[in-house]
């Protein structure tokens, strides 16, 4: 309720982001354009669609047959230049999505900065070899116009049924989806129906066939430092779930769902733990008497946990979550991969732009 009652700031915002889209499309707006294939995953609403485990199955499906980059804005980092990650970085100066990427892809570059463009422009300019480039939540950012644009959008809370902010979670009119190439409709329940399957495809205005249904697979669990796997059932432990992100539920229905006993702390999205957090969670994690037990958090949360060492006193585990299509995968991989192959670069970079 409290929510509609602001309204009134909605459909100011509103009426800018459509004023805006107007100038990109009518072109008063520059949007620029490059040689090789540029790939933009994003969403309308604020967060929590997946991108960051769609940007990784993008990334197993196109690095073992290109030189892929990602790019991404960075959230959260200190830093306010382009940085290309390394082995020194931390979720401080690229942002914790970047950090998880590069600590779990070694095949890959990953680059940060705000202004897209540019940010192309200085990968390729540090990495001359890249053939492929995944924007990471870039969906609004038009003065890059990426050659795929892969819209996500969340089963239980679709764009089609949500509000400009601040009354929704929109960040731009529906009518927004009208830009995506593919449209990936995320957290979907294996058993979708067909029914379903039909409202989503009534309510969207891309082609059926550019239409997708994903669901979240939560693949194994791992010891945070080593990378050690869990070696017993994860329903032999007492479990404190700690997450900072944007929505927990379908993590704490994964555990229900195997009868874990558990109990949960959760901060918002893109949290920064403090030293004070760990005590908190040591004081809580104590109080369970169960003989096994152990934390369990999400890799990105764990990629900004890394900068508190307190937090290396306790056992933390990480939940690896992957995606699955769930209707016509086969489909998805190759008009991504067709469309890979047809924008190959085949010539250097313009003259001046090793100079950057």
């Amino acid at each position: 309720m409290l929510r509609f009652l602001l309204f009134p700031i909605s459909v100011v915002y509103g009426a800018v982001t459509i004023v805006r889209n107007a100038l990109y499309d009518s072109r008063v707006f520059k949007s620029s354009s490059f040689d090789l294939p540029v790939i933009c995953i994003g969403n309308l609403s604020m967060g929590g669609t997946g991108k960051t485990p769609h940007t990784e199955y993008l990334i197993r499906l196109l690095s073992e047959k290109y030189k892929v980059a990602t790019l991404s804005r960075g959230y959260g980092r200190k830093t306010s230049t382009f940085v290309l990650a390394g082995e020194d970085d931390t979720a401080l100066t690229i942002g914790d999505e970047p950090l998880q990427y590069f600590r779990k892809f070694k095949n890959i570059k990953v680059a940060v900065e705000k202004r897209r463009v540019m940010g192309v422009l200085f990968t390729l300019h540090h990495a001359e070899d890249t053939e492929v480039i995944i924007l990471d939540d870039a969906f609004q950012h038009r003065a890059l116009n990426a050659g795929l644009n892969i819209l996500l959008t969340d089963y239980n809370q679709p764009f089609f049924r949500d509000y400009i902010l601040p009354v929704g979670d929109l960040r731009e009119q529906r009518k927004g989806a009208d830009r995506a190439d593919l449209v990936v409709v995320t957290k979907c329940p294996d058993t979708i129906s067909t029914d379903e399957i039909q409202e989503f495809q009534r309510n969207i205005s891309v082609s059926n066939e550019n239409i997708f249904f994903s669901s979240v697979n939560y693949k194994g669990i791992y010891e945070g430092k080593s990378g050690e796997l869990l070696a017993s059932k994860l329903g032999d432990f007492k479990v404190l779930l700690v997450t900072g992100i944007a929505n927990p539920k379908p993590i704490e229905e994964y555990l229900q769902n195997r009868g874990v006993e558990f109990e949960a702390i959760h901060y918002g999205d893109h949290y920064k733990f403090k030293k004070k957090d760990v005590e908190n969670i040591s004081k809580k994690f104590d109080t369970f008497t169960a003989s096994k037990k152990l934390i369990l958090t999400t890799e990105k949360d764990f990629s900004r946990m890394l900068l508190i060492s307190d937090f290396e006193k306790l056992p933390i585990y990480c939940l690896e979550i992957e995606i699955t299509i769930l209707n016509d995968k086969e489909n998805f991989d190759k008009k991504i991969l067709e469309y890979v192959r047809a924008n190959q670069r085949d010539r250097e970079l313009p003259e001046g732009e090793d100079e950057l």
